[in-house]
């Protein structure tokens, strides 16, 4: 089983090295995942911890679930657009089920025709919306597996386009306080968006994990569908009971690479806070995560 668990996180990892870019990509606003605490991790999965926000990171780090968990996660991003996002964890009869919704928006957007104006011709919005449910199982004491299945829409002015989604991931529990982890996520058909052809915005992602006592820490290779590599890095370190200090970095890209945040817990309620400054004058997203142990 050790060495079959190895080679299904190394089959993912070898995607996520060679994915190459492919039609152009649409619902770009999905590449920028939810989640205070991971991105305050610079965008990395807590795999120490079954956490809601990790069903789009990797489906597999929900298992473990003594109780559901339900979190809500809102931020203004750069140039006024609107991300919230909804995320709920809970055991089936040895399944634990997830269910993720999001929505991105960005309206009063300036419409001209091709001479120009001084004023607009009219005002228009822009959306981005999914939705997934999620599973995952313990297929060893060491081997976690999960899969989701959803659905994602794109609306800019009165245009719109739609596709079903897909997405898998492995976490192997190995030993020393090291776990290994694959996934891939918004995996699914082309569709089309007036009259081009676009790709779904898959995320590949392979990477290890280290947890001992008061830290934790995760460092990921993640490739995007348009052919871009990254290496995110993150860690979170318990200063007191109730304290969580974050930190993360990410190369590659051209408007950020530092974040950091914090996380306090109190009896039922966790709250999240992450910071992300962006290059080029382009301004900070403050992003705010609250997340419920049901009883």
């Amino acid at each position: 089983m050790t060495r079959y668990a190895l080679r299904l996180i190394a089959i993912t990892a070898v995607l996520a090295l060679t994915s190459s870019a492919g039609a152009v990509v649409g619902m770009v606003e999905m590449l920028n995942l939810s989640g205070a605490r991971q991105a305050a991790m610079g965008e990395t999965p807590v795999l120490s911890e079954a956490d809601p926000f990790n069903l789009e990171y990797n489906p597999a780090a929900i298992v473990g679930l003594p109780k559901g968990r339900i979190g809500f996660t809102y931020h203004s991003a750069i140039q006024g657009r609107d991300n919230s996002s909804l995320a709920i964890i809970f055991p089936v009869k040895g399944v634990d089920c997830g269910v993720h919704v999001r929505l991105s928006s960005l309206g009063d957007i300036e419409a001209r025709g091709e001479t120009p104006t001084t004023e607009p011709d009219y005002l228009f919005s822009a959306h981005d919306f999914a939705a997934r449910a999620f599973a995952a199982i313990r297929l060893h004491p060491r081997l976690q597996a999960g899969l989701s299945l959803g659905w994602m829409m794109e609306k800019i002015d009165i245009y719109r386009a739609n596709a079903p989604t897909f997405g898998a991931g492995l976490l192997y529990d190995w030993k020393y306080g090291l776990m290994l982890h694959a996934s891939a996520a918004n995996i699914g058909p082309a569709f089309t968006f007036i009259t081009e052809d676009q790709s779904q915005p898959s995320i590949y992602r392979a990477g290890v994990g280290y947890h001992r006592d008061q830290l934790s820490a995760t460092a990921d290779y993640v490739n995007i569908k348009s052919g871009e590599g990254h290496l995110h890095l993150g860690g979170e370190y318990l200063v007191h009971k109730y304290l969580f200090l974050r930190g993360g970095y990410q190369t590659g890209y051209d408007s950020r690479n530092f974040s950091a945040g914090a996380g306090f817990i109190y009896d039922q309620l966790r709250i999240d806070y992450a910071f992300v400054p962006y290059k080029s004058d382009m301004g900070s997203s403050h992003r705010f995560t609250l997340v419920f142990l049901l009883k």
